[in-house]
């Protein structure tokens, strides 16, 4: 969890200029052992993002082959040392780093939840340079970075703490709850993305220095090197595409985004402004986060330091890991999550947070504003948890919708995708009726297809070859890369699975 690490390591020297035209001395060549600077037993890494002002830190030599959540990264074996930044054996080991930082984050909560290994097993490969593009991504057989540009102009994905705890998240997350991995729904997808940029921040509030620098942005609610995920991807993105990103970043969490029914906005969207896509939509959630542990901080400390923001940030992640081990996979998974929060709260801390996180969720219109307030072991409290449901899960049992593949210019018989049964008669927004079982089942086919829309427009779906398509679907084939899903032919059906979660959109 996240807590105190005195020996975590002290603040280096700063590099001379920043990645992307910066000078840099060059470091020893792969497998070379890194030149002796009086301290043994340590490695020099980045606090945060390689564009962050926060510069570098000496760290532990990291752990990989641990016995629970262990990594594995290809390639040649490269001594532990202080390497000089902008070198491959640096960033092996500043990826080490963070690996193991965020591997350490979740595993005692992932514990208590009998979790204690990948989904793709005991040990995680990782490709800290698996091509040229600018992303990373978690595909359940590795994390995979990428380059882009060459020479001193090159970024590496792999370099920044910041998208490395990121796709790690992914992984935790996967582990935790296997089942938001197909699921067809855009707030599963966008709370993945959401996680991953809530574990970066958390990983970082892991360091007593990030704590020291952070907190009186964070009290505020403020934007920070903290709050800004992937400064150096951003500003590559944003020579190519500079109204897809953040101004300063890929994405910030200290944000004012509130939350609209993804089905009513556009599948994409310059970064100004919400849409549908599963990172811009995560941005809800996120922002949320960011503006809850400011307030778990303000609100129930009096003055706070860096070691109350540490027990918080602790706290806040249990909250988070309890929440999703037990919400169920509905199209309104956002508040799902939140709801559970609350009941997590109270078994945990007897209630301490319940109306911090209440305050938030209905601020930022996750739960409604009509809710009945109070503690989830109240009676008000539990008629609240009933906010925004339109489907019920029973006890894992799925069912398979077929969405009309028309509309996508596919001619096979329809678009096949599972989602948990419906269990009967429920409540929906803010209590006012209650939907049957059938019309629950359209609630689900509407959230489906609204989400096989977005991945179509936005180019992320690969189809089977020798499919054939008109319009809108045509232009997915050889997505590549880019592609998070694909279709596969199934009984003159076309089924839809998921292929990766990628970083950057």
């Amino acid at each position: 969890m996240v807590g105190e690490n005195r020996s975590s390591g002290r603040v280096g020297p700063k590099p001379a200029a920043r990645r992307g035209g910066a000078t840099r001395r060059k470091g020893p060549k792969r497998g070379a052992a890194a030149p002796k600077q009086g301290v043994e037993g340590r490695i020099r890494a980045w606090i945060d993002d390689p564009a962050s002002p926060w510069g570098l830190m000496e760290r532990p030599v990291p752990v990989l082959d641990a016995a629970s959540f262990a990594f594995s990264i290809s390639g040649v074996a490269i001594p532990a040392g202080r390497y000089e930044p902008g070198t491959a054996d640096f960033r092996h080991w500043n990826a080490a780093d963070s690996l193991r930082r965020t591997a350490d984050l979740w595993a005692p909560l992932l514990a208590r939840h009998q979790i204690h290994r990948w989904q793709p097993g005991a040990t995680l490969p990782v490709s800290l340079d698996a091509g040229s593009d600018l992303n990373a991504s978690y595909d359940r057989t590795q994390l995979a970075f990428f380059h882009a540009g060459r020479g001193k102009a090159a970024v590496y994905s792999g370099e920044s703490p910041d998208i490395v705890c990121h796709e790690t998240g992914h992984a935790c997350l996967d582990a935790l709850r296997p089942d938001l991995w197909d699921a067809p729904f855009i707030e599963t997808a966008a709370f993945h993305e959401s996680f991953g940029d809530i574990t970066a921040m958390l990983a970082a509030l892991g360091l007593p220095q990030v704590r020291e620098q952070v907190l009186g942005a964070l009290v505020a609610n403020k934007a920070s090197p903290l709050s800004r995920i992937a400064e150096q991807l951003g500003a590559a993105v944003r020579q190519a595409k500079p109204e897809m990103v953040e101004t300063d970043c890929l994405r910030n969490a200290a944000n004012r985004w509130k939350y609209v029914a993804p089905e009513s906005l556009p599948a994409n969207a310059p970064a100004k402004e919400l849409s549908a896509e599963p990172h811009a939509f995560s941005r809800v959630f996120t922002g949320a986060f960011h503006e809850l542990l400011s307030r778990m901080l303000r609100d129930t400390v009096a003055s706070p330091s860096a070691d109350d923001l540490a027990a918080v940030a602790a706290d806040a992640g249990r909250l988070l890991i309890d929440a999703v081990a037990s919400a169920p996979v509905q199209p309104d998974f956002f508040a799902q999550v939140g709801t559970r929060m609350i009941d997590a709260d109270s078994a945990a801390f007897s209630g301490r947070y319940g109306g911090v996180i209440e305050d938030v969720f209905v601020g930022r219109r996750i739960l409604t504003a009509q809710a009945p307030r109070g503690r989830p072991d109240t009676a008000a409290g539990k008629r609240a948890q009933a906010l925004r449901m339109v489907a019920v899960a029973t006890g894992g049992e799925m069912q398979t919708l077929e969405i009309d593949a028309a509309p996508y210019g596919l001619s096979s018989a329809g678009i096949l995708v599972d989602v948990p049964r419906s269990g009967g008669a429920m409540a929906v927004p803010m209590g006012q009726r209650t939907l049957s079982v059938a019309d629950s089942t359209a609630a689900l086919e509407r959230s489906a297809d609204c989400f096989i829309g977005v991945l179509f427009e936005n180019q992320r779906i690969e189809l089977p070859s020798r499919t054939r398509v008109l319009g809108m679907a045509a232009t997915t084939r050889g997505a590549g890369r880019r592609a998070t899903h694909a279709l596969s032919r199934t009984d003159g059906h076309l089924r839809l699975s998921r292929l990766r979660f990628d970083g950057a959109g």
